[in-house]
């Protein structure tokens, strides 16, 4: 018996399982050896870098590629690094073609420069751009910083992770997971050099120009790709995530900001006393540090925000948290000055406030127009923004002063309203000429908005017509003007969020080719 128990436990200790038998063929020389062409067998010297190459003509859009490093690299469902794409023809030119992309690795990668906690590295030595998961914050500017759609945002871990071009087998000589799966060896990777990677055109049609990042993935193909091949869902209407957190951030601040402009005004015009510019000072700081608060709910990891300034030197972002940071206490300090009793001080404190606050503005501007979104752009965030920031920060004072019953509140009642119309006539005149015209760089968003929010349009010209025609009727019958006029007030906040709300969903942010 026991004779049979030692056979049986010899037998199981040198039993060859199917992981085994797979393990001992993929490491032998054979199995090894068939991928050294797909790789560079060296390191890249000073000024090259690793770097994707795909032959079209040899790409079918199986997806074992994208099936392979999902699976390597551990991904969560719905969760993917590496995507397949289509190019199409006309009707007159038919073309169609796959294309599979993910990260390019780019020379001069938007991710990084605008990550406010410099949780992106490109290594020095490869050229390959990674993401240091436990330095990320979760605050998804990186995603809209990239042209190509690349950073994906994991709700579960509440970080941003990508494509690091397997690193960690190309240190031992193998070869990605997506060199590996594709059938047909349409993926491989090369070592370009840097002052070859091109900084204008485009790697691929449908792709944003590379003058912006200057991508190092290259698409051969012994076809020439037609002139008018476009990506499949070029004319596809998607909405952009909402980002509602941000969305109140900036409307409040921009109206805590625009309050403290206004009371400065009005304490250097001599038209409002101590008691009347401390208290909209007050409102306003509670307002600014309302909004700062909301914005860190946008975070996947808030707990980690105090991270935010590292990256001050290249992130606009980084500077934007800066700037509110100032603003808030700047803004801290006309409480200080109240306290003290002391008219002159509160009005310098006023207006360093109004000067901090104009400044993380200007911050928040260039936060979008540095994504180089078409949607985004300097005339229409900025337009959008100082419009927010003198219509609410007009307003917000008005109420104070009406409530109070000091006569400053009739001249800030009325030129609240006609900046109100101003700023939406801007808005509707830009929203019809770009829908109008397929040349306009943000027709596509003009067209999400007239086609995908119809609705939110509609809302929002009603209630400018409340505000603009119905309730300013009513104040002229003297009927509890501090009440309509806060009414008023609150229906242009709530007017101006809709706004910020299609911002953001209406944004169109540029990407790879997609299916």
């Amino acid at each position: 018996m026991s004779h049979c128990v030692t056979e049986a436990l010899r037998e199981q200790q040198t039993l060859r399982t199917p992981v085994a038998l797979f393990a001992d063929e993929y490491d032998s020389p054979s199995v090894r050896d068939r991928f050294t062409h797909l790789i560079p067998l060296s390191r890249p010297n000073p000024g090259e870098q690793y770097a994707f190459e795909v032959n079209l003509d040899a790409c079918t859009g199986c997806k074992a590629c994208v099936a392979a490093c999902h699976s390597l690299n551990g991904l969560d469902e719905n969760e993917s690094w590496r995507d397949t794409g289509l190019l199409i023809g006309t009707r007159k030119q038919p073309y169609l073609q796959t294309v599979t992309t993910a990260c390019h690795h780019c020379a001069d990668p938007a991710c990084a420069d605008g990550c406010p906690v410099l949780a992106y590295d490109k290594d020095a030595v490869t050229g390959i751009v990674r993401h240091l998961d436990d330095q990320c914050i979760g605050c998804s500017y990186c995603i809209l910083k990239c042209p190509y759609d690349v950073p994906k945002f994991n709700f579960k871990r509440g970080i941003v992770r990508k494509c690091d071009m397997c690193q960690g087998r190309l240190v031992e000589g193998e070869a990605p997971a997506c060199v590996q799966a594709c059938p047909n060896e349409a993926i491989k990777i090369n070592i370009v050099k840097l002052d070859a990677v091109p900084n204008r055109g485009r790697i691929i049609a449908g792709a944003f120009d590379s003058s912006y990042t200057r991508p190092t993935t290259t698409y051969i193909s012994a076809k020439p790709i037609p002139d008018n091949a476009k990506a499949a869902d070029e004319d596809r209407l998607d909405l952009d995530h909402a980002h509602t957190p941000l969305a109140w951030m900036l409307v409040l601040t921009q109206m805590s900001a625009g309050a403290f402009l206004i009371n400065a005004i009005a304490t250097w015009l001599g038209v409002v006393g101590m008691q009347e510019a401390a208290i909209v000072s007050l409102a306003a700081l509670i307002i600014g540090l309302t909004g700062i608060a909301l914005s860190l709910l946008h975070l996947g990891q808030p707990l980690k925000a105090w991270r935010a300034f590292l990256g001050w030197r290249k992130s606009w972002l980084s500077r934007e948290i800066i700037a509110f940071g100032l603003f808030a206490k700047l803004g801290a300090l006309t409480m200080a000055a109240w306290w003290f009793g002391d008219f002159t001080m509160l009005r310098y404190a006023i207006t360093l406030a109004a000067l901090g606050g104009f400044l993380a503005v200007y911050a928040s501007v260039m936060v979008y127009v540095d994504t180089r979104r078409p949607f985004w752009s300097m005339k229409l965030v900025g337009g959008k923004f100082i419009g927010t920031t003198l219509l609410l920060g007009t307003a917000m004072p008005g109420v104070v002063w009406a409530w109070m019953g000091h006569p400053a509140a009739q001249v800030a009642i009325p030129a609240a309203l006609l900046i109100r119309w101003l700023v939406s006539l801007f808005e509707m005149r830009e929203i019809k000429n770009a829908r109008l015209d397929a040349s306009n760089p943000w027709h596509t968003s003009a067209r999400v908005l007239t086609e995908k929010l119809p609705h939110l349009l509609r809302a929002r010209r009603i209630m400018l017509a409340i505000v603009g025609v119905v309730l300013p009727a009513v104040i002229l019958t003297r009927f509890q003007v501090p009440f309509v006029f806060t009414l008023s007030v609150a229906i242009t906040l709530a007017s101006q969020l809709i706004e910020r709300h299609y911002f953001f969903t209406a944004a169109a942010g540029p990407k790879m080719p997609g299916n």
